[in-house]
């Protein structure tokens, strides 16, 4: 990730675009500071990426402590059912 002060981000702001398009991410500084960041666009935010994160965290304790429905499986069934989620 590339750290730009904003004076320059404003003089070569195209290139900086032809950066993120390349994939690269750059954040904006004043004073040293960060105040933005270019991303590419359909790249998830912060925030959704950690909305997620938490809904995942939900589903694991609900599920942890569920009784519901529990039993033991093999490395077999496991490897199955992997091999079924990718068709």
């Amino acid at each position: 990730m590339a750290t730009v002060p904003a004076f320059e981000a404003k003089t070569k702001f195209g290139e900086l675009l032809d950066r993120v398009i390349a994939g690269e991410e750059i954040v904006i500084t004043r004073h040293e500071r960060p105040v933005a960041r270019l991303i590419s666009e359909g790249v998830e935010s912060l925030a959704d990426i950690r909305r997620a994160g938490e809904g995942l965290e939900a589903l694991q304790k609900e599920i942890g402590s569920s009784e519901e429905g529990k039993k033991s499986i093999t490395w077999e069934d496991f490897k199955a059912a992997i091999e079924e989620g990718r068709r």
